[in-house]
């Protein structure tokens, strides 16, 4: 079980997924079978840019206060989807890598905001992995909806 070393790595691990999210939604929104679906791709991709703004500044409120016997605690294949193997799948499958990837980042927000004992921190932390909860519910009824389509 491969688990983080520091707490900047945590935070590095956190914007590198999301850099690597956005990309993704971007890739995706051009696999998109109508413009409603392309332009959501586009808003997704749009906020997690956002996320990224919000998790650099996560250092600036405080530090986060994870213990090392919490970080050896958080297995990092938890919290990874090769976003990398979705390069030229199918639209419903890249959809599944959308779902996955939004559980995976969703996990990845609670567990940090759990251990944290900063509120504000914290605060911060729910709020995206309530983000992420829409964005996977999002992506679920896409989903289903391309499967009746087909």
């Amino acid at each position: 079980m491969k688990t983080f070393r520091s707490v900047d790595e945590i935070l590095h691990f956190a914007v590198k997924s999301a850099q690597e999210t956005a990309q993704f939604f971007t890739n995706l929104s051009g696999q998109a079978r109508n413009a409603k679906i392309k332009k959501e791709f586009e808003v997704y991709a749009r906020n997690e840019f956002a996320f990224m703004g919000k998790l650099t500044k996560i250092r600036d409120i405080a530090p986060l206060g994870i213990t090392s016997k919490q970080l050896k605690d958080m297995d990092i294949s938890r919290y990874q989807v090769d976003l990398e193997s979705a390069k030229g799948l199918k639209y419903t499958d890249a959809l599944v890598m959308a779902m996955r990837k939004a559980r995976a980042t969703l996990l990845f927000y609670h567990d940090i905001a759990t251990r944290t004992p900063n509120e504000e921190i914290r605060s911060v932390l729910r709020k995206l992995a309530e983000n992420e909860a829409r964005h996977k519910r999002q992506f679920e009824i896409e989903y289903n909806e391309s499967i009746l389509l087909q």
